[in-house]
């Protein structure tokens, strides 16, 4: 039973990982089943760049990541659950499916508790560590001649520890294809963990999503095919309840490597479309564009952002730090995507929020690993250029940056701080 136990938890995660990334596009992981924010990485064989201009040479690297994938961050949205579980269960009201929830969430549990609750699952770990592998397959030249001349390869966090694990997995993958590659010992940057900025008019369109029809038939639909439906009737805040049921649904992918629980039972496609809609409204004004006008859902990203010119001033400068990686969480990642303007967080809302409405989507500007990284070449005159990719795969910045004249990917280090602020 444990071996073929253990084979079922392989194939769940090796699916798990083998979700399609291909392209030059950001956005490009399968959004097929619904997962927002909470949706994994992927681990694609490689990735792409765009080639500098001729004459031009790497000089420098950074880039800002969400932590990999992990359990829940506490054990509250279980216990939730299985409060209104348990009380169903005393009165008669839960339908056959129902009836396995229970022993689900604890098995959920138990996987959770192995990994520690807010750790990094195998996922998680897999995912930063396929990141490291690409990144030196794609630099390694460099990050080998940077290491050889004693040059520093930073590595940030937040004091938060699934961000230290993702930085550990990062340094084993750049190792596995530069093994000479000695990096910086790990620092907590304080301006990796932020707070949420959502403003009065934010918040009341993040209120406003739990009224809308479609979302409280999604909420309905959950709900009915774990109780019967005098029950559900009488339960206060349905929608609440059920995205506890969906939260635990869109985990589970990033935890296939520790359990086969996916509680995909309870939670139809047709469902999660609407509540991953009501996630990702709550997030794009907390941490998104957020409301046309106003800047305070984003710009605690700010520091950040400075932080990477002051790291490529202070490398221009003939520096000795090659690179900086920092590792983070989506509540920096979906800011720093919206103060840069990066594709898919370009727009903001006067009101109502829809996916048919804004481009912006959870499983792009906030997924388990995301990051943004700019690369820096300079020709022997000394000028610097800058390109970007986002997950890793190449693409322009913001309309209002003009690139340089040699291509239009690459943009001219005055001219991005001009155009970024």
């Amino acid at each position: 039973m444990r071996s073929q136990r253990s084979a079922t938890l392989l194939t769940v995660f090796v699916a798990a990982l083998s979700l399609s990334v291909s392209g030059a596009r950001a956005d490009d992981v399968s959004n097929d089943r619904y997962y927002a924010n909470q949706t994994p990485y992927g681990d694609p064989a490689s990735t792409s760049i765009v080639a500098p201009p001729a004459g031009y040479e790497l000089f420098f690297v950074e880039n800002v990541g969400r932590h990999g994938a992990r359990s829940m961050v506490s054990a509250g949205t279980e216990k939730r659950v299985l409060a209104v579980w348990k009380a169903a269960s005393r009165k008669g009201a839960l339908t056959s499916r129902g009836k396995r929830l229970d022993d689900q969430v604890r098995a959920f549990q138990r996987a959770e508790k192995k990994v520690g609750y807010g750790n990094l699952s195998t996922v998680g770990k897999a995912e930063w560590r396929g990141i490291g592998r690409r990144t030196a397959t794609t630099y390694g030249g460099f990050l080998a001649a940077a290491s050889a001349r004693g040059e520093k390869v930073a590595m940030q966090t937040s004091p938060v520890y699934r961000t230290k694990q993702s930085a550990n997995y990062f340094r084993l993958g750049l190792q596995e294809v530069v093994p000479s590659l000695a990096t910086s010992p790990r620092t907590v940057n304080q301006d990796l963990l932020i707070e949420e900025g959502s403003t009065k008019a934010g918040r009341a369109q993040i209120a406003q999503v739990r009224t809308r029809i479609a979302v409280r038939a999604a909420a309905k639909d959950v709900l009915l095919r774990v109780y019967k439906k005098s029950y559900v009737k009488r339960l206060k805040d349905p929608v609440g309840k059920a995205l506890d049921i969906y939260l635990l649904y869109s985990t589970a992918p990033g935890m296939a490597g520790d359990t086969s629980v996916t509680f995909a039972e309870y939670v139809p496609v047709s469902a999660a479309r609407y509540l991953a809609e009501a996630t990702d409204v709550s997030n794009f004004y907390r941490f998104g564009p957020g409301v046309t006008g106003q800047t305070s859902s984003y710009k605690q990203a700010r520091p950040v952002l400075k932080d990477f010119f002051s790291a490529l001033d202070k490398r221009i400068a003939g520096g000795s730090t090659a690179a900086v990686f920092r590792l983070a969480h989506g509540e920096v990642t979906m800011p720093f995507a919206a103060l840069i303007k990066a594709p898919g967080s370009q727009q903001q809302s006067p009101g109502y929020w829809s996916y048919g409405s804004n481009p912006w989507r959870g499983f792009v500007a906030g997924r388990l690993a995301g990051n943004i990284e700019w690369a820096a070449y300079r020709n022997a005159t000394g000028e610097a250029l800058v390109t970007m990719r986002y997950n890793e795969q190449p693409v322009q910045f913001n309309a209002s940056c003009t690139p340089s004249a040699q291509s239009p990917y690459f943009y001219r280090v005055a001219e991005l701080k001009r155009c970024l602020g």
